[in-house]
């Protein structure tokens, strides 16, 4: 009864017709870690971004005295989301990142807990299934936000943990057979940058 709409109805719906799915909060919780960068003035602080296309991304450096605001700490394994572009997929979990990694303080930030593996979460969360859900738990008049409490609502199934293992698995193949294929594209486009570059014109005898 806290929220009152058809969103709200058609979640509860849902819940309903899935009685074995479990929600997120059983196995999840907020991680807001907030770092005040300007106390290092001088210092290079990594920023990193999400979007829908590729997660979590490494954004920029920033010097320290440049920040206003506290940032939010983020580590390996967590995940974090842009409240505003959540229905579009714009979430992510974050890789192998430096002690000092930070992000939005506009960003939702939450991790694994228990129960559930983070590569197997990292796919549950890019699926449409997944993405249809968070229309679902949007709140807001005029510009609908997803906080974590509100992703924290989700229901999800439970597989069990070595079908969990076995995802989370074919996720890292995927991962390295796309970083692999990216890296022989841009290998090929130098390449061909060069042939083109080293091509002189054939002048005719006379």
């Amino acid at each position: 009864m806290a929220r009152w709409d058809v969103k709200t109805a058609r979640a509860a719906a849902f819940r309903a017709a899935n009685p074995s799915f479990k929600p997120l909060a059983e196995f999840a919780e907020e991680a807001t870690e907030l770092v005040k960068p300007w106390e290092e003035p001088e210092k290079e602080w990594p920023v990193y971004g999400v979007n829908n296309k590729e997660g979590v991304f490494f954004s920029h450096y920033q010097r320290g005295k440049d920040f206003n605001a506290a940032y939010k700490r983020i580590r390996k394994d967590w995940f974090f989301h842009n409240p505003t572009r959540s229905s579009v997929g714009s979430l992510g979990i974050v890789l192998d990142v430096s002690d000092d990694a930070l992000t939005s303080p506009e960003y939702q930030v939450w991790r694994i807990k228990q129960g559930l593996l983070p590569g197997y979460v990292a796919v549950l969360v890019g699926t449409p299934f997944f993405i249809n859900l968070i229309q679902f738990h949007r709140v807001g008049a005029v510009k609908q936000r997803l906080y974590v409490e509100n992703l924290l609502e989700i229901r999800v199934p439970v597989i069990p943990t070595e079908d969990q293992r076995q995802v989370a698995i074919q996720r890292e193949v995927a991962l390295k057979r796309i970083a692999e294929i990216e890296a022989r594209a841009a290998e090929v486009e130098r390449e061909v940058e060069e042939m083109i570059l080293g091509v002189r014109p054939v002048c005719g005898a006379g």
